[in-house]
């Protein structure tokens, strides 16, 4: 790709800086415009103009992408400002902090032919890819147990706010929640355990749910914010028919793979340490504006699932019901 594509970027906060160098640093993109609600701190806009209004900052920046990283609940408002100027959009996850907001978005883009692209990193992770291409080899899943409990973050106020986003179950897990629907197919019912353990908030930070699968098989995920930070890991179990993987690694970054053959017992070791999700992901949000035919990996749909599972769990918490999604 040749051409030299211009990205504006919604919301520089903590993670919104780290995507601006993220994007910053590939040779194919001009990083052309920021838009912000405050002057944003310690980050060097590198020649990109900064703007306070959604409005002045499509008109004048003609972008070919934008980057949303906003509180959730502010997406929609982001995403349809973008469809509207026919500007392709990364989003952040969680999609949206309702199951409304994130079919509206799927709506809008739709309407206006744009692709809106969720940034769900694990799905480029190479060890996920890696089970993903080979899934037919390995045959019907039956089994899946995730464990990727974050540590206590310092959070904005809005991880916890009513109307935002409701908490580190919906901001965080629905990584693991959509990482499963790649990997082992969509939530039938689940069922969760949790609650307040490290927050002074009523909304649930953290759980485990028992999953049925609509293809039959069975998970679990523990999730939440109960690690700490000197020893924080992910670790999923995925048994199919003819094969049982095992990948694990730092949190967000699950780079070792073990793949045992119950034929003869055989086990694979692989070994993806380096492979960095989130820059594939951008280059793949890159390659899906600059070629019509591609779509992104994960789409509004994926999202929009993630969230109403993450809900679901919440739910179940609050009201100890087995749960159809």
């Amino acid at each position: 790709m040749n051409k030299k594509y211009r990205i504006g970027l919604i919301g520089p906060g903590w993670w919104g800086r780290r995507l601006f160098g993220y994007f910053s640093s590939l040779k194919q993109v001009e990083m052309a415009a920021v838009c912000a609600r405050t002057p944003p701190a310690d980050l060097d806009l590198c020649g990109a103009r900064l703007f306070y209004d959604l409005d002045s900052f499509f008109k004048e920046s003609r972008l070919d992408g934008v980057v949303v990283s906003t509180p959730p609940s502010l997406h929609l408002q982001a995403v349809k400002a973008a469809a509207e100027h026919g500007v392709h959009v990364f989003c952040e996850k969680p999609l949206a902090s309702t199951v409304g907001d994130c079919q509206e978005m799927i709506d809008i883009c739709a309407e206006k032919q744009v692709k809106l692209f969720v940034a769900f990193k694990h799905r480029y992770a190479r060890a996920c890819r890696h089970i993903k291409e080979n899934t037919p080899k390995y045959g019907k899943p039956l089994f899946a147990m995730y464990t990727a409990p974050l540590f206590p973050v310092n959070d904005p106020g809005w991880k916890f706010k009513p109307g935002w986003c409701d908490g580190i179950i919906v901001e965080n897990a629905v990584h693991y929640i959509d990482n499963l629907h790649y990997l082992v197919g969509p939530v039938k019912h689940l069922y969760a355990e949790g609650g307040t353990m490290m927050f002074d908030t009523d909304i649930p930070d953290t759980a485990i749910f028992n999953i049925r699968f609509q293809n039959g098989a069975i998970g679990a995920i523990g999730c939440g914010a109960t690690s700490d930070i000197g020893i924080c890991k992910e670790y999923l179990d995925i048994h199919f028919e003819n094969a049982v993987c095992q990948m694990h690694g730092y949190l967000d970054d699950p780079f070792h793979l073990r793949v045992c053959w119950r034929k003869d017992h055989f086990v694979e070791e692989h070994d993806f340490q380096g492979s960095d999700g989130i820059m594939e992901e951008i280059r793949h949000f890159i390659e899906c504006i600059g070629n019509p035919g591609e779509q992104p990996l994960a789409t509004g749909a994926d999202g929009r699932e993630a969230v109403k599972v993450a809900l679901k769990v919440i739910e179940s918490v609050r009201t100890g019901r087995r749960l159809e999604v």
